[in-house]
């Protein structure tokens, strides 16, 4: 797709998001209760910088991991901040690129370069602190182009694109250039940028393990704000991919899995994902 045809289909996404964000809250979709739905322990602050605004615990630990996220076409980091927030109080420093258009992914990982510098610059808070194996990329609809986008990086380890906005097509070149697993997530109720032509391409085009999570009811707002019901997958798919943490990881692994049984959600996986 021409990068003009891209900007318009962009744009159009853009015009009718904020029309419906004056109508009111985004869908919250009812998916049962979930440890990972809960704050977690760590205090969290907003931290504006020169690329990105940086949500993460007010005492940090070495070996902290980075989330990359990338907004919404038209929006900012405080239209997920409650997110963001939570993402933090779970142990992470989550990077959000200060731009309404993060499709490229460039601002993203403008992000990942300022907070490598910072890691390595005596007298910075984030000396010693970052671990820059484990960094993770996620977005919502532009901002889910731009995980993709940004995941072509070797230094990203896992993505989770959530409702990625442009044609199938256009998404599915970075999508087979990815260097670790994925988790994208769809909205069935998404007219926007529904799963069959918008996902399919990415989940089928992926070189490496994917999980496609769709909520049934969830329209293409309702991770804004506080993430609606992409909130404690998010949370629990990073715990998993970032700090091994294994009762995260069986949410989505095996027969069993807990999103594999939740009333709310369907799932196809491919790849050992």
């Amino acid at each position: 797709m021409s990068r003009s045809k891209l900007c318009a289909v962009f744009a159009a996404l853009a015009v009718t998001a904020l029309g419906l964000v004056g109508m009111g809250a985004a869908v919250r979709a009812q998916s049962g209760a979930s440890p990972y739905e809960a704050k977690g322990p760590a205090a969290t602050r907003g931290y504006t910088g020169p690329v990105c605004t940086v949500f993460r615990p007010v005492e940090l630990k070495p070996g902290s991991p980075v989330i990359l996220w990338g907004n919404g076409t038209g929006t900012q980091p405080l239209s997920y901040q409650a997110l963001l927030h939570h993402l933090a109080s779970h142990g992470f420093v989550v990077a959000a690129a200060n731009t309404p258009n993060a499709g490229s992914g460039a601002e993203m990982l403008s992000c990942l370069d300022w907070l490598t510098a910072e890691n390595a610059r005596a007298g910075s808070a984030y000396k010693d602190k970052l671990d820059l194996t484990k960094v993770a990329a996620a977005g919502h609809s532009q901002g889910g182009r731009g995980a993709l986008m940004a995941g072509r990086d070797p230094r990203i380890v896992t993505t989770a694109p959530l409702m990625p906005a442009a044609q199938g097509a256009d998404l599915a070149a970075p999508a087979g250039q990815q260097h670790g697993p994925m988790l994208l997530l769809s909205g069935g109720a998404d007219t926007l940028a529904p799963p069959d032509s918008s996902q399919r391409p990415v989940f089928e085009a992926a070189n490496t393990p994917v999980v496609w999570l769709t909520e049934r009811n969830a329209g293409h707002l309702a991770p804004m704000r506080d993430g609606g019901p992409y909130r404690a997958v998010l949370t629990a798919w990073f715990l998993y991919q970032l700090t091994g943490d294994q009762a995260a990881g069986a949410m989505f692994e095996g027969d069993r899995c807990g999103y594999c049984a939740a009333a709310d959600w369907t799932m196809q996986r491919k790849g050992g994902a």
